[in-house]
């Protein structure tokens, strides 16, 4: 069995989001995937915050690159899109695709998986190629509101609709956006983040850089888009000075200011598998999350790691975070602060109910929500 994947990020990208997890369990249930990640363009070297342009342009340099039955690919455009004059038109984004090194549907092709028996799409830029390939099937899943991100240009949500209306499968991650989505497409199967649950809660030794680090220690880790609330955060570093705020993930122009203040430390990025040993050697994770339209449809897979790692979690209120009833403590923006302290000063009666966070966790594994998506694949879930 042949499943292709085409994808916004890289297979070996140092944030792990839901497919790279379903692509493992596709693995272990002997299929072989071939992973193509967005397309590199002249302008991914004029951009100041170049997340996983390393990982982009190696692979794209070196050619497909093989992980046991898992082959990565990532393609080089002359013809980007963009939500900048231009590059935001139909024509280019539609053609984005034919003007690429290699040419993906040639590599595609060469790969063998002209025909898949799977198509997986998550990136919308990629449905015009399933007019060039002949999958059996084609499952599409939504993580996120695509129409609220900033720096998706219209044409491109024209796609999105085009692949929910051609997929076999729609797999919707928040509640938000199914019940939107549900009402236009029956077919629609809501199917919530997960995560892995062994990695994240088997022990792991301290990170060197931590260990100088004082208790207490709050930790945010992930992505620092303008979603994340950077003044929301040093507010909290200045009204909390006996702890240590660990932020690790790209230093971007949102958080640079945040190296100003003595006790918070922005560690950068780390891979994905050293990322448990953070998480269990902090004592408070943090979600602080501008809330708007984009922010009311994530389904945050950070929450369930933090948890399975046992931390205690103080949060941003949400609507798709409120509704997933897990055992953390929310706050609106302006209580945030209190509400962190108050965790910092109860961590002794929060340790007592660690179990309850890490079996929250346990029973959103990946593995049990890739068993609940066979069914709409028509793939034997026994």
């Amino acid at each position: 069995m042949k499943a292709l994947f085409l994808e916004s990020l890289p297979f070996e990208s140092a944030f792990h989001v839901g497919s790279h997890h379903y692509a493992r369990c596709f693995l272990d249930d002997g299929w072989e995937i071939l992973w193509i990640s967005h397309p590199l363009s002249p302008l991914h070297f004029l951009m100041r915050d170049k997340k996983d342009f390393d990982v982009r342009l190696t692979a794209w340099l070196r050619g497909p690159q093989r992980y046991g039955n898992l082959t990565y690919v990532s393609p080089f455009t002359l013809l980007p899109s963009g939500n900048v004059p231009l590059l935001r038109s139909r024509p280019v984004v539609r053609n984005t695709l034919k003007v690429t090194v290699p040419v993906v549907r040639g590599l595609v092709r060469r790969l063998g998986f002209e025909e898949p028996d799977l198509a997986w799409l998550t990136n919308p830029i990629f449905y015009p190629l399933l007019d060039r390939v002949k999958p059996k099937r084609v499952a599409m899943r939504i993580a996120d509101d695509t129409s609220a991100f900033k720096n998706v240009p219209p044409a491109i949500r024209e796609l999105e609709e085009m692949a929910m209306e051609r997929a076999d499968a729609l797999f919707v991650v928040s509640r938000n956006l199914y019940e939107e989505l549900s009402r236009r497409f029956p077919k629609a199967v809501f199917l919530p983040n997960g995560v892995d649950y062994e990695l994240f809660s088997t022990p792991a030794p301290e990170p060197e850089d931590m260990a100088a680090l004082p208790h207490p220690r709050v930790i945010y880790v992930g992505a620092t888009e303008y979603w994340f609330d950077a003044e929301l955060v040093a507010s909290c570093a200045r009204t909390l000075p006996e702890a240590s705020f660990v932020i690790v993930g790209p230093v971007t122009r949102v958080i640079e200011p945040l190296s100003a203040l003595d006790n918070v430390f922005l560690l950068g990025p780390r891979p994905y598998r050293e990322i448990p040993a953070y998480l269990q050697h902090a004592d408070v994770g943090i979600i602080p999350f501008r809330r708007d339209r984009m922010v009311d449809s994530i389904h945050p897979i950070k929450l369930y790691e933090y948890l399975a790692a046992g931390l205690p979690v103080v949060a941003t209120r949400w609507r798709e975070i409120e509704a997933m009833q897990a055992p953390v403590a929310l706050a609106e923006r302006e209580e945030f602060c209190e509400a962190l302290s108050t965790s910092l000063q109860k961590l002794r009666a929060l340790e007592a109910e660690r179990d309850a966070r890490m079996a929250f966790a346990r029973g959103n594994s990946w593995r049990m929500r890739y068993e609940a998506l066979k069914p709409g694949l028509f793939i034997d879930a026994s």
